[in-house]
């Protein structure tokens, strides 16, 4: 096969989850406010809303925002893959976060070529800066990597919705291990700035012969090939008639 290379400049690090986060209060029983000035029962108590209390402004009859700088303002989150795949993201967050990654790398995908050679492997790069620029703390690569390498897989694949309707071009019938032997498997490249940052994936033949000689590997790569190109010509006459 020949070998395909695609660049992504200036890759998706953040995900708007909302316009406006929502306003929170402190409610009795769970986090106290850190100012002293709230421990001022003349100015401020707890009264009761909706069958909780919360701390009031007694001048203003107003609940005390326990969030007052974000209040309002756009929820961004930072990409995180541990926060992805721990558990700890509740499942809609995780969906946006992986539905907009896969939108953001579509119009990069598109631009590759249909593979018709199989196995292949994928290499990557991630070319970034050594510290992170809002906490200047290093980062674990394979943390970084895994959302980006999930999605970028399925996008080879059509990112297919669940009535396997494709979003995007297919470049490859699927990514198991008849077809992809290795997987994108993260390599750093230091750049000087943030701006600098960039994906890069490159697709190309495998060449282990402990792989190309299996004769049970090739019998049920050919078999996959052969059901895929049935479907898909199904699937083809289907939409001519």
């Amino acid at each position: 096969m020949i070998e395909q290379t695609i660049e992504i400049p200036q890759y998706l690090r953040q995900v708007k989850l909302s316009e406006s986060r929502k306003r929170k209060y402190y409610e009795l029983g769970k986090k106290l406010p850190v100012a002293k000035k709230y421990a001022d029962r003349t100015k401020y108590d707890y009264k009761t809303y909706n069958k909780k209390q919360y701390l009031v402004d007694l001048e203003t009859g107003e609940r005390v925002l326990a969030n007052p700088k974000a209040a309002g303002t756009p929820n961004i989150m930072t990409i995180n893959g541990q926060k992805l795949y721990n558990g700890e993201m509740h499942p809609h967050t995780r969906n946006k976060v992986m539905q907009d990654l896969k939108a953001f790398m579509t119009p990069f995908v598109n631009q590759l070529d249909p593979v018709t050679d199989f196995p292949l492997i994928i290499e990557m790069e991630i070319h970034d800066t050594i510290r992170e620029t809002s906490s200047n703390s290093l980062w674990d690569l394979d943390n970084r990597a895994w959302p980006y390498v999930k999605t970028f897989q399925d996008c080879l694949t059509g990112n297919k919705d669940r009535d396997g309707n494709l979003r995007c071009k297919q470049i490859i019938p699927d990514d198991n291990l008849l077809f992809v032997t290795t997987p994108p498997v993260p390599k750093f490249i230091p750049v000087a700035t943030p701006e600098e940052r960039k994906l890069v994936f490159r697709l190309k033949a495998e060449t282990d012969k402990r792989i190309l000689e299996d004769k049970e590997h090739s019998k049920q790569l050919k078999e996959a090939i052969y059901e895929f190109r049935r479907v898909s010509s199904g699937n083809q006459q289907d939409m001519e008639d």
